[in-house]
């Protein structure tokens, strides 16, 4: 949380960067972060000193013309980058591939982009929005921590999360006792502050007039722990047992988890998976991934025998789809429930054929 509260320290200072780098698994406040930003350097002129683009709908090069105007009636622009896709390893859009150990070529659009990194427009703060990790031996990388600010939301601590409660429950006008903080924390706290903000709404909705949070509503509210249920899909759907996947999907609507969250969740455990799977071909002993990663080791172990089952290259096709599919959904263009039942009876089919 320190580094949360050391930026916005610095933000209401008036001590802003001509350019960041937001990473890391705590959407809850790479979303704050972007909001303080909007409130404190656009109190007014917003609409004409404010772009708001997707990474992967936006070539580099209109960034970098958005980036490179002047403000209207006002001492600098926001320029934001949601979904920025230049600062993750491997090939892809916008991607380096390696040229010597610790070391990238940089050619074409990559070159546009550290052009502007390493010059940028001082009447301009511009921030990218890592969905995925951030490979730090990149140039871009690189350019943006010496010129600005690279922030790594990390997943905030238990004491932090149960802290971080108490401050939520407070501002509703409600009061929470210590047992309810930390079952909160323990049941939902794995996937993150969005999902706890979530779950305090869900409690303080059903206690109505009450202003107390008691272990005992946090109970009766029958808080699930999501996670477990999508480890429990992804592994009915590796294991190609499309209709039970299909029915824990069918669970978690029938609680009144929204399909974003869900599709957002799934998301979460492949990357982990893949990510683990990494390190582990990367030399890492399977009993160290957990605390490097930061998670329990049972999520480890139940992420690397998903990989294996499957194999890498399917779960990053399934992760291609999930992101397609949250597209789709956002522009209008699919239903979310027969969405993910198509891609679970592809998914199926397609391990089925490769494991003959």
């Amino acid at each position: 949380m320190e580094y949360y509260k050391g930026l916005i320290n610095s933000l209401q200072r008036g001590v802003v960067a001509p350019v960041y780098l937001f990473s890391g698994e705590e959407e809850y406040l790479k979303e704050r972060a972007v909001e303080k930003f909007k409130e404190y350097l656009l109190p007014q002129a917003a609409d004409f000193n404010l772009d708001l683009l997707d990474g992967e709908e936006t070539e580099i090069s209109t960034v970098i013309s958005l980036a490179e105007n002047l403000p209207f009636m006002a001492e600098r622009r926001l320029v934001i980058v949601k979904n920025a896709p230049w600062f993750s390893g491997g090939k892809g859009k916008g991607k380096e591939e390696a040229a010597e150990p610790g070391e990238a070529k940089v050619t074409g659009k990559d070159a546009v982009l550290l052009e502007y990194l390493n010059n940028p427009a001082p009447t301009t703060c511009l921030i990218f929005v890592a969905r995925d990790a951030v490979d730090r031996r990149k140039k871009a990388y690189k350019a943006i921590a010496a010129k600005g600010q690279v922030i790594d939301f990390k997943m905030l601590k238990t004491t932090e999360m149960i802290a971080w409660v108490n401050q939520a429950v407070k501002a509703s006008d409600k009061r929470i006792d210590a047992p309810a903080a930390r079952a909160l924390v323990e049941a939902n706290g794995k996937l993150g502050l969005l999902n706890l903000a979530n779950e305090i709404k869900k409690v303080i909705s059903y206690l109505g007039s009450e202003q107390v949070i008691t272990a005992t509503a946090v109970h009766e509210v029958g808080t699930i722990n999501i996670e477990q249920n999508i480890f429990t899909v992804v592994d009915e759907a590796v294991s190609g047992h499309t209709s039970k996947a299909l029915s824990g999907i069918r669970e978690l609507l029938s609680l009144k988890e929204q399909p974003p969250k869900i599709l957002a969740l799934l998301a979460r455990q492949l990357r982990i998976a893949l990510q683990a799977n990494a390190l582990l071909q990367s030399g890492c002993p399977e009993r160290e991934i957990a605390g490097k990663m930061g998670l329990p080791d049972f999520v480890i172990k139940k992420s690397l025998s998903q990989v294996r089952r499957e194999g890498s290259p399917r779960i990053e096709w399934a992760l291609e789809q999930i992101a397609a599919i949250d597209a789709d959904i956002k522009k209008g263009q699919r239903d979310f429930l027969p969405a993910i039942e198509m891609m679970l009876i592809e998914f199926s089919r397609q391990s089925s054929v490769t494991s003959r």
